[in-house]
């Protein structure tokens, strides 16, 4: 055998080897990380990717929230409220949601509904204003049910059936306490 292709077989051999070895590092929570996180103040998406819980890249964009709140001209504190929404691991095709992420995905369905029931301005702006104050408490579960009133509420004002009737009763009873409080 040639002395460049001894060198090529051994280099593939260690690089097989070292494959081998990282893996099942690499599905691990620590070893590489995309995260997703929502700033409660603006709506505002950043991503990050993570190597050995070192951040090895950001990214901030917009979301359809942010965009809206701006558009709308609600104010919004200036500083950042970061909170995981969704992790993705590199191997195994592991995807978990945090509550955050459940509270994002609701956003986006109440956004939609505004625009189904093309919602005006004014009442956007009170809607999201009421949304963006239940999300800049940092309770997952309290802006996750306001989420779930003011669906509730478009729906009752445009006389649609968005929900089935048992969630309809949980919804209308979180209406309730909230006014009670």
């Amino acid at each position: 055998m040639k002395p460049r292709a001894a060198w090529i077989t051994c280099a593939v051999a260690v690089l097989a080897v070292v494959l081998l070895c990282l893996w099942p590092l690499l599905g691990r929570s620590w070893f590489f990380v995309k995260y997703a996180d929502i700033d409660l103040n603006s709506g505002d998406l950043r991503h990050q990717v993570r190597v050995c819980s070192l951040v090895v890249n950001t990214r901030i964009e917009e979301s359809p929230l942010s965009r809206e709140v701006r558009r709308l001209g609600i104010p919004v504190p200036a500083n950042r409220a970061w909170r995981h929404a969704f992790e993705g691991r590199l191997v195994r095709g592991v995807c978990v949601d945090y509550w955050y992420g459940s509270v994002y995905v609701q956003i986006h369905t109440l956004l939609s509904l505004l625009d189904q029931t093309k919602t005006p301005d004014e009442e956007r702006r009170v809607i999201l204003t009421e949304l963006m104050t239940s999300l800049q408490t940092g309770d997952p579960h309290v802006a996750r049910e306001q989420t779930f009133i003011l669906m509730g509420d478009i729906a009752d004002k445009h006389g649609l059936d968005y929900f089935i009737p048992e969630f309809k009763a949980y919804v209308d009873k979180l209406r309730d306490s909230r006014k009670g409080r």
